[in-house]
């Protein structure tokens, strides 16, 4: 059963992270001005967006009381199809017309590492593998409890071992590179998405959580700007998913698209088009900015313009190859 108010908490993340990437075009302005100050609250303001996307499928999967185990293997299977298939795709793209992230490696470890935004799909395959495990802990059920366990041990033993491995040749450094434990952390976020499906926050604590959110962002903000002041260059060391400003942004953002499912529902219809096709426009959307990077002098033109026309061109591009896509046999399962 599709939930509104979860559609649109999708299209929201979506949004938000092709922003912070299309931020990155007009990153390199000096520290002290005030441009860059815009450019850096942007940038931390969009942060709420990977959290955000994990908390979804909290919620979601979670949230069922019965999680097919084989369907769900099939799922994390087509996750991981997906990552060599979209890093093939971009990297050849790179390769051929913009070369931004060429370095000499030979294109087929590039393609085993994958392209710089893929990473969500590593994490969310790996955190998928613990996901059964946590629903048996959550509604009972012997058999995910016991087909969870060993999957997840599985999963973990083969990466631990495989990594442990002295000398490894290039081709498996590259193969094992995105698939990192460390990505199991995000099922925080997970949890944290089912944990505020259980119940509805009261106007005043909404409201609280809006504050705090607007507050830690300004302050990360600050602290961030006075990093790149003493480096005399643009750093991002106060960036990150798992900051306070980028939880409790997610949270809120989680908690107010809740509160607006009666008006949600109202707009299900579009909504639910518009969430089908986030995955392609989160895939394709970073090309398209690479493309542009290679191709316009950022710094020649006034961002006044510049950056809300990059944004749209970012958006709407991605979104009508998504809506294209979705509709051939076969290329639809490269985007859904």
């Amino acid at each position: 059963m599709r939930r509104a108010n979860l559609d649109l908490c999708r299209v929201i993340a979506c949004l938000a992270v092709a922003a912070v990437h299309t931020v990155m075009l007009f990153w390199d302005s000096p520290p002290a001005s005030p441009t860059w100050a815009v450019w850096n609250l942007l940038s931390l303001a969009g942060r709420f967006s990977v959290p955000l996307f994990f908390m979804i499928s909290g919620a979601l999967l979670l949230g069922r009381e019965r999680l097919d185990f084989r369907r769900h293997l099939r799922r994390i299977l087509h996750i991981v199809l997906l990552f060599y298939v979209w890093s093939a795709v971009c990297r050849c793209l790179d390769a051929a017309c913009g070369r931004v992230w060429m370095d000499g490696t030979p294109l087929g470890l590039l393609i085993l590492q994958g392209y710089f935004h893929l990473w969500f799909l590593p994490a969310l395959a790996l955190c998928y593998c613990a996901l059964p495990l946590l629903h048996a802990a959550i509604h009972g059920g012997a058999d995910n409890l016991r087909r969870g366990a060993l999957l997840l041990f599985g999963v973990v033993l083969a990466l631990a071992v495989l990594d442990a491995v002295p000398d490894k040749p290039a081709w498996l450094s590259a193969l094992l590179s995105p698939w990192r434990l460390s990505h199991l952390r995000y099922l925080l976020y997970l949890l944290l998405g089912w944990l505020l499906t259980r119940g509805t926050l009261s106007d005043r604590a909404l409201t609280a959580l809006g504050l705090a959110a607007l507050a830690s962002l300004l302050l990360t903000a600050f602290l961030n700007r006075r990093a790149a002041l003493a480096a005399g260059e643009a750093v991002d060391v106060y960036y990150g998913n798992f900051t306070l400003s980028a939880a409790l942004g997610a949270c809120f953002v989680f908690a107010l698209c809740r509160r607006l499912a009666p008006r949600a529902e109202k707009h299900a219809g579009l909504l639910h088009k518009l969430s089908g096709c986030t995955l392609g426009l989160y895939l394709m959307h970073p090309i398209l900015i690479d493309l542009l990077r290679g191709r316009v002098d950022f710094a020649a033109h006034s961002a006044v313009w510049l950056f809300p026309a990059s944004y749209l061109a970012a958006v709407l591009i991605p979104l009508g190859l998504t809506l294209l896509l979705k509709k051939l046999p076969l290329l639809n399962k490269l985007v859904t």
